[in-house]
């Protein structure tokens, strides 16, 4: 029975990913910050460990020696600049931590999950050859992530280290709570109050969760595969959750100017209160642009499905109305 070591179990994609992993007859041991959390979710078919990925030796202490593959999907997501020292510290020292980890415990391949993000903003369609340009980002959560993925690169080049790296788009599906699934939430109960002007594409977590373990067998080591789907406007988001939801949507879309004089408005708020503004530059930059990209490389090569952005709102929806979160 092959060994999975997975950081970031209990987040969204991470969920998945112990799915497909249980499915497939891997054993999984987990590094977690909450043991009894994480046990409620998983029971005893994780075994679990506690680390941070700020603590370089709990990673260590915590990952198996000889593990087969090194699932890395644990990363500080936060679009606000008052995070940037810890958002380093996860998302580049941490992301060090788990690699001198591997070298150090003789594990298999690690996959690493990076960020359609780490491109940064390109008018037209990104592939795996496009420029990176997130290294010199203003967003922390950006710069942070191409900062991580680069030490990665580094350690392949360097010869001692077996990794691929996956960039996934927007994930929407079933166990989201915290990303798309606010704005769904929103439309759900009528309270949403402008959309945004821009657009992205669309990943369904479930077969992101799937390509990464095909990249332990199919990826090429040293490659970076996008992990998308369909390219929607936010506008056209909404409008497929409000017909799932089966509730009418009579929000407009907001024009970028507002969003962004409204965050700049905002942002000297959050530094006096120390409270997280209802809209951050960060946010109105994501917001504001419109990112499209092409999954042609895993489809090929890892087995990679898109899948039609009605059926992962559709698998999001379900989810929320299990959990008691909409109705």
């Amino acid at each position: 029975m092959p060994h999975a070591f997975v950081t970031g179990a209990t987040g969204f994609l991470g969920r998945h990913l112990v799915d497909v992993l249980g499915e497939a007859g891997w054993q999984i041991t987990a590094m977690v910050r909450d043991p009894a959390a994480a046990e409620a979710l998983f029971g005893t078919k994780v075994r679990l460990t506690q680390g941070d990925l700020t603590d370089p030796e709990s990673v260590r202490g915590g990952m198996p020696k000889g593990t087969d593959a090194v699932f890395h999907t644990a990363a500080d997501t936060s679009t606000w600049a008052r995070h940037r020292v810890r958002q380093h510290a996860i998302n580049v020292q941490g992301t060090q931590a788990v690699i001198e980890a591997a070298t150090a415990k003789k594990a298999g391949r690690l996959i690493h999950v990076s960020s359609i993000a780490v491109f940064g903003i390109h008018h037209g369609i990104i592939t795996e050859e496009s420029e990176t340009r997130g290294t010199g980002s203003r967003v922390s959560y950006v710069k942070t992530k191409a900062a991580g993925e680069a030490c990665v690169r580094a350690a392949v080049q360097e010869g001692r280290l077996d990794a691929v790296i996956v960039n996934p788009t927007h994930i929407v599906g079933r166990y989201d709570t915290h990303n798309w699934a606010r704005l769904i939430r929103l439309v759900a109960d009528g309270s949403l109050p402008g959309i945004p002007p821009g657009g992205g594409n669309f990943a369904n977590g479930r077969t992101v969760a799937e390509a990464m373990l095909a990249a332990v067998d199919r990826g090429r080591r040293g490659e970076r595969y996008i992990l998308g789907g369909p390219n929607a406007r936010f506008t056209d988001f909404i409008a497929v959750a409000g017909r799932t939801l089966n509730t009418p949507v009579t929000a407009k879309e907001t024009p970028a100017w507002l969003l962004k004089g409204m965050a700049r408005f905002l942002a000297p708020v959050g530094a006096v209160t120390g409270k997280k503004p209802l809209m951050t530059p960060e946010e109105a930059y994501f917001a504001c642009e419109s990112i499209d990209a092409s999954s042609a490389k895993a489809v090929d090569e890892l087995g990679y499905r898109e899948i039609p952005l009605e059926q992962s709102i559709a698998e999001s929806v379900t989810f929320l109305r299990d959990q008691g979160l909409v109705t």
